[in-house]
């Protein structure tokens, strides 16, 4: 069995795109959604509309979450960052204002875990980390850092995303792979829109991270172009594929 899972699209309609062209070079028998379609992209309705017409199963990410419910994150991030909160609200209520309330309430079904079963073990799909939308896993976590937030997984097999950053590492007996972003690489590769690939036919889980090219600086003006309220700093990470928080 081949599992495909793509996370972190971002209303980046290019970038997702070609994901889906390169997803029919895969043929996998089943693609998960991992979470955050639409915030902060130029294209929020039309990838969130394509996801629900694909009819994967979905996990909801943390800015799907936020869209389907903006008020605990405004108030839990004003008390960390009013500047962060200002700007995630003009996001919000930008991307709300294009999807509508239908769409916006198709976000609150979306699950917090996917599982998907195997004779090589348990796969799970969740956005960031077990029971937390928010604690990302990053490829230079420390191991104790990952154990801690590993600590519940019943599988053979973890796939995340959130940070933006791809990578497959082995924890004990555990496959975790991060599938990196569709729409906002932070992988220091612009025009790189990365998703994973998991093949179970050997008896035992293996993974691979499929890097497609993307135009960047066509996403780059339309972002603009349509007046998506990003700040500078995050806008231009389209063009460095750096977080821009860091």
């Amino acid at each position: 069995m081949r599992v495909a899972v793509v996370t972190d699209i971002h209303g980046n309609l290019g970038a997702f795109f070609a994901v889906l062209a390169d997803l029919k070079t895969q043929a996998p028998d089943q693609v998960v959604f991992g979470g955050d379609a639409a915030l902060f992209g130029a294209h929020a309705l039309e990838c969130w509309q394509r996801v629900l017409e694909l009819g994967w199963p979905m996990v909801q990410g943390n800015t799907d979450r936020y869209l389907a419910n903006p008020r605990p994150a405004l108030e839990s991030m004003r008390r960390k960052s009013p500047a962060a909160a200002e700007h995630l609200e003009r996001n919000l209520a930008w991307a709300r204002a294009r999807l509508g309330e239908r769409l916006i309430e198709r976000m609150t079904s979306m699950r917090t875990v996917i599982r998907v079963p195997s004779a090589a073990g348990p796969l799970l799909v969740v956005h960031a980390s077990p029971g937390n939308d928010e604690a990302g896993i990053t490829p230079d976590a420390s191991d104790d850092q990952v154990d801690a937030l590993l600590a519940t997984v019943d599988a053979r097999v973890l796939v995340c995303g959130h940070t933006h950053r791809a990578f497959v590492r082995h924890v004990g007996q555990l496959l975790l792979v991060n599938c990196g972003s569709v729409g906002r690489t932070y992988d220091g590769q612009p025009g790189q829109a990365t998703y994973a690939v998991l093949d179970d036919a050997s008896g035992r889980w293996s993974a691979a991270i499929r890097r497609v090219p993307y135009d960047e600086r066509a996403a780059h003006r339309d972002t603009r172009a349509r007046g998506v309220p990003l700040s500078e700093a995050f806008l231009d990470s389209l063009l460095t594929a750096r977080d821009p928080a860091a």
